[in-house]
C-alpha cells in the first residue's frame, strides 16, 4: 500500500488488437499506480498519441514491417523521439528482433515472460523518460535564458550606443567651452594642452582679454573626475563669464567667485568644490599678478638664469574655492622678462603612479621643466605629457590635465 501511494500514475499505451491483451498485461506486471489505454492499431495509437502524450507505449508485434514503421514514425517526430517502447512478441527471431530495436523501440521481449522482467523494463525506461524530460525542460529553461540574455544583451548594446552617443556630444559641448583663440595680447604668446582622463572631465581653463590689454588666464580643477565633475565644470564656467574682472584684482576675482560658486552649490558646498588661479599678464609692462585657490602655483621659467621656481610662496596660496565663506586669497606680483615662460597647470599633470607605484611628483615636474627652459611653451608642453606618460607606462592616465602656458617676447 505504500508503495502504491508514493508511485507516480503512468498512462501505459497498449498497441494491440486483442483488448484481452490489456487486462493480461495488467496482471502480469502486478503494479499499481499505472493506467492503462488500448490503440487497437497502429493508425489508432498515433491519434492516441497526438492527442495525449504517453509515457510508455507496450508494442504488440503482430506484423514485423508494420511495427517498423511505427516506431520509426514515432522517432521520426520531435515530441515522441523519446517516447519509451517496449516491442512485445510471441515468435521471436534475431532478425526481427534487430529490425525493431534499429527501428526505435527501447526494448524486446519475447512471449512467455516474466511479469517481473517487463516490470523492470518499464520502471527502467520510465526513469531513463524522466531523466531525459528533466534535461530537456532544463535545455528549454536554458534556451529561454540565452534568449532573454540576448535581449538584455541587444538593449545594453543599444543603451551602450546611445550613452556612447551621448557622451561624444557632451565630450564636443565640453571642448565648445573651453577657448576656441587666444585673445590679441602685446607681447604675449600662449600656449596650452588639456585632455580629460574620460569622454568629459572637470579641469577647466579661460584665457580673456580685458579692456586695459591685459588678459586673465584662469585654471580650475573640480574635485573628481568624469559626468559628475563635467556637470561643476559647466558651473564654473558660467560663474567666471559672469564677473567682471576689469578694473579687478586677482583677490577680487576668486574672492567673487567663491560667493558666487558656494551660492550655486547650496548645501554641495563644500563637499563639491574646485582649486583655481587666476593670473593677470599685462604684456606691455611684462607683469604678472596672481591668485591661488588650493591649487598648485604656477611656475616661471627664467630662460637668461635657465630656472624654473614656483612663481608664489605656499603661504600665499588660499584655500579651494566653496569650502569657506570668506576666504584670503592674496595677490602676488612679479615682474617678467623677455624669453619669461608662467606654466599653470592641474595637478592630474603630475599625480601619477608608474609601475612601481611611485608617484611622478610635483618636485620632479619642476626639475623637468627646469631642464628645458630652451623650449618654447607649445614644445615644453609636449615634453611634459610624453615624459609623464612614459613615466607612468599605461595606456589611460587616471586624472584630467590641463597645462597652460604663456610666454613674453
Amino acid at each position: 500500500m505504500a508503495a502504491a501511494q508514493n508511485t507516480k500514475s503512468r498512462r501505459i499505451l497498449v498497441v494491440t488488437s486483442t483488448p484481452e491483451d490489456v487486462q493480461a498485461l495488467r496482471e502480469q506486471l502486478g503494479e499499481p499506480g499505472y493506467e492503462w489505454e488500448q490503440a487497437a492499431s497502429a493508425n489508432s495509437a498515433l491519434k492516441k498519441i497526438a492527442q495525449q502524450l504517453p509515457d510508455l507505449v507496450l508494442l504488440e508485434v503482430s506484423k514485423a514491417d508494420d511495427s517498423i514503421r511505427f516506431c520509426k514514425g514515432l522517432r521520426a517526430k520531435p515530441e515522441t523521439e523519446a517516447l519509451p517502447i517496449i516491442a512485445i512478441a510471441v515468435d521471436c527471431g534475431a532478425e526481427q528482433e534487430a529490425g525493431i530495436l534499429d527501428a526505435g523501440a527501447d526494448g524486446f521481449i519475447c512471449r512467455p515472460f516474466q511479469g517481473a522482467e517487463l516490470l523492470s523494463r518499464v520502471r527502467t525506461l520510465l526513469r531513463l523518460k524522466d531523466l531525459h524530460d528533466r534535461v530537456a525542460e532544463q535545455n528549454r529553461e536554458l534556451l529561454d535564458m540565452n534568449a532573454r540574455l540576448d535581449q538584455l544583451n541587444q538593449e545594453l548594446m543599444g543603451r551602450n550606443r546611445e550613452l556612447e552617443d551621448g557622451m561624444a556630444m557632451a565630450h564636443r559641448l565640453q571642448e565648445a567651452l573651453l577657448p576656441q583663440h587666444y585673445p590679441h595680447t602685446k607681447n604675449i604668446g600662449f600656449s596650452h594642452a588639456y585632455s580629460p582622463a574620460d569622454a568629459i572631465g572637470g579641469d577647466f581653463f579661460q584665457i580673456i582679454g580685458m579692456q586695459d590689454g591685459r588678459a586673465a588666464i584662469f585654471i580650475a580643477d573640480v574635485s573628481g573626475h568624469g559626468v559628475r565633475a563635467a556637470i561643476v565644470m559647466s558651473i564654473v564656467k558660467t560663474v567666471i563669464d559672469y564677473i567682471d574682472m576689469n578694473d579687478k584684482t586677482p583677490t577680487q576675482v576668486l574672492s567673487d567667485f567663491n560667493s558666487r560658486f558656494r551660492g550655486v552649490l547650496g548645501p554641495l558646498s563644500p563637499q563639491i568644490y574646485a582649486t583655481g588661479v587666476l593670473m593677470m599678464v599685462d604684456g606691455e609692462r611684462r607683469l604678472v599678478t596672481a591668485a591661488c585657490a588650493g591649487h598648485p602655483t604656477p611656475i616661471h621659467i627664467v630662460k637668461k638664469r635657465r630656472t624654473a621656481e614656483p612663481l608664489m610662496e605656499l603661504d600665499s596660496v588660499g584655500p579651494a574655492m566653496g569650502f569657506l565663506v570668506d576666504p584670503d586669497y592674496p595677490t602676488v606680483e612679479k615682474e617678467l622678462a623677455v624669453g619669461d615662460i608662467v606654466l599653470g597647470f592641474t595637478d592630474g599633470v603630475y599625480e601619477v603612479l608608474n609601475p612601481a607605484g611611485d608617484m611622478f611628483g610635483l618636485a620632479r615636474l619642476e626639475q623637468l621643466v627646469a631642464a628645458n627652459t630652451r623650449l618654447i611653451p607649445r614644445d615644453l608642453i609636449q615634453r611634459i605629457v610624453t615624459e609623464t606618460e612614459q613615466f607612468r607606462g599605461a595606456p589611460k592616465r587616471p586624472d584630467d590635465i590641463c597645462l597652460v602656458a604663456f610666454e613674453v617676447y
